[in-house]
C-alpha cells in the first residue's frame, strides 16, 4: 500500500488551485464584453446635398457617435438604443442649419452604424453667381484671370446648389476652401477674400489680393536703327496707355503672362497709323519688376531713315555736325542711301551715296561715296547687345582708319568715343 506523504499532498493542491485559476480565467476572457470599435455614417436626403457638404456632415455625425459610442459595450447601444438615436438627432438637429433630421437609425456592433435621413425647410439655392473684384487693378485684366481661374465659378456651384437658403452660411467655408485650393494652384499671385449673399441666387464677391512685390512704376523705351525717334515717339502715347494696366499688379503674374501683356503692348503700338505707314515690324521686350522696364524695337523692311546731330569734345575741326540718313531696303539683307553731312563750322555740305549688306542681324557692312572728297569709305557697324555699337571707317584713298564706340545713354542721346591714329576724341550725339 502507498504512503501519501505530507509533501505529496501539497503539490496536489497547489496543481488543483493552477488548474482552477486558469480555467476561471478563461472564462472570464471569453465572457468579456464586446465594445464599439468605429462608427459608419451614412447620410440620406430626398435631394442628395452637394458631395463636399455631405462630406462635411457625414464628418460632424462621425464625430458626435465617436464621442457617445465607441468604447461601449454593444449590449449598453443594444439596450438604451432609442435615447441614443434621439440624442444624435437633437445634436445634429441644432448642428445642422437649414435641415431637419427626419430619423436616426443606429444598427450596433464593433463597427456601429448611424443611419441619418435629413430634410431641407425653406427655399435652397437654384443658382450662383460669382463676381470678381479685382479694385486698383486695370479692368482689361478681368478676362486674364477669370480665365486662370478655371472653372471656379463652376466648382463653388457644385458646393452651394441644392443647399437650403438658411444652410449657405454654414457651407460657406467649404465654398471658401474650394476657391483657396483653386487659387493655389492657379492663381497663385493673389489671395481672396469672400462675401457670401445667400438666397435661391446667392451671389458670391471675390476679392482678390496681390502677393508678394508689385510693380511701382513702368518706364517705356523705343528704339530703333530704322527710323528716326522723332517719328517713333508719335506712337509712344498707345504704348504708354497700355503699359498702365501693369501698374498694381505681382511681378510674379506679369513674368508668367509675359507673353500676353508682350501681345497687348504689340497690339498698342501697332494701332498706330505709323506702324502700317512705315511697316514697321514691333519686338517689345518686358523686364518684370518693381519698376518694370518695357523696351519696344520698331523696325522697318522698307527704309532706313536716322538723323543726328554731334558734338565732339577734343577736337579743334569740324567739331559739330548734323547727318540724314535715308536708305531703301532692296531686299531682305541689302539697301541702297544716301547721307547728307552739314557742317556748320565752315557751312560745308557733304553727300555720300552708299550701299550696306546686312551680315547678320547685329553686324552690317557696306560701302559709301564722298562726292566732294571723291573717295569711297568702307564701313562695319557691329551692334553689342541693345545699347552698344562698334564702328570701323577705313579710307583707303588717304589710309585713314576711325574706330567709334557707342552707348546709347537714352533714346535720344548717345556718348561715342573715337580713336584714330593721330588724335582721339569724346563725341555726344543728339539721336533725333
Amino acid at each position: 500500500m502507498r504512503v501519501i506523504t505530507a509533501k505529496y499532498l501539497r503539490h496536489t493542491l497547489y496543481l488543483s488551485l493552477v488548474v482552477l485559476l486558469l480555467s476561471l480565467w478563461t472564462g472570464t476572457g471569453l465572457a468579456a464584453p464586446t465594445t464599439v470599435d468605429k462608427i459608419a455614417v451614412t447620410i440620406i436626403a430626398a435631394e442628395q446635398p452637394p458631395a463636399r457638404v455631405a462630406k462635411r456632415m457625414t464628418a460632424s455625425v462621425t464625430t458626435v457617435g465617436t464621442q457617445m459610442l465607441v468604447g461601449r459595450t454593444i449590449s449598453d447601444v443594444e439596450t438604451n438604443q432609442g435615447s441614443y438615436e434621439k440624442l444624435v438627432r437633437e445634436i445634429f438637429d441644432r448642428v445642422l442649419v437649414g435641415y431637419t433630421v427626419g430619423q436616426v437609425s443606429i444598427t450596433p456592433g464593433t463597427t456601429t452604424h448611424i443611419e441619418v435621413t435629413v430634410v431641407p425647410w425653406g427655399d435652397v439655392v437654384r443658382d450662383v453667381a460669382l463676381e470678381i473684384d479685382i479694385s486698383g487693378l486695370s479692368p482689361d485684366l478681368g478676362d486674364l484671370i477669370k480665365k486662370d481661374m478655371g472653372q471656379v465659378e463652376d466648382q463653388v456651384a457644385n458646393v452651394l446648389i441644392g443647399l437650403p437658403v438658411d444652410s449657405v452660411e454654414w457651407a460657406g467655408g467649404v465654398s471658401t476652401a474650394v476657391i483657396r485650393e483653386l487659387l493655389a494652384n492657379q492663381l497663385p499671385e493673389f489671395r481672396s477674400n469672400l462675401e457670401i449673399t445667400a438666397g435661391q441666387k446667392t451671389n458670391i464677391r471675390l476679392s482678390l489680393i496681390p502677393i508678394g512685390p508689385v510693380i511701382d512704376n513702368v518706364h517705356v523705351a523705343m528704339r530703333s536703327r530704322t527710323i528716326p525717334n522723332v517719328l517713333l515717339a508719335r506712337a509712344s502715347p498707345a504704348v504708354s496707355g497700355a503699359t498702365g494696366m501693369l501698374r498694381g499688379l505681382p511681378v510674379a503674374f506679369v513674368e508668367r503672362h509675359k507673353d500676353y501683356f508682350t501681345d497687348k503692348v504689340t497690339a498698342a503700338a501697332a494701332s498706330h497709323p505709323i506702324t502700317s505707314q512705315y511697316g514697321l515690324t514691333l519686338i517689345p521686350v518686358i523686364d518684370p519688376g518693381k519698376d518694370t522696364e518695357i523696351t519696344l524695337n520698331a523696325e522697318t523692311t522698307k527704309y532706313r531713315v536716322t538723323l543726328e546731330g554731334s558734338l565732339d569734345m577734343g577736337r579743334e575741326e569740324d567739331n559739330t555736325s548734323a547727318k540724314l540718313h535715308f536708305g531703301k531696303f532692296t531686299g531682305s539683307r541689302d539697301e541702297v542711301f544716301l547721307e547728307v553731312k552739314f557742317l556748320p563750322d565752315n557751312l560745308n555740305w557733304e553727300f555720300e551715296p552708299g550701299w550696306g549688306h546686312k551680315f547678320t542681324q547685329n553686324t552690317m557692312a557696306g560701302v559709301r561715296y564722298n562726292l566732294s572728297e571723291q573717295e569711297s569709305i568702307l564701313w562695319v557697324n557691329q551692334y553689342v547687345g541693345s545699347n552698344w555699337t562698334i564702328r570701323v571707317e577705313h579710307t583707303p584713298k588717304s589710309n585713314y582708319n576711325e574706330l567709334g564706340i557707342r552707348y546709347k545713354l537714352h533714346d535720344f542721346l548717345s556718348t561715342e568715343y573715337v580713336i584714330t591714329e593721330k588724335e582721339n576724341w569724346l563725341r555726344l550725339v543728339a539721336n533725333l
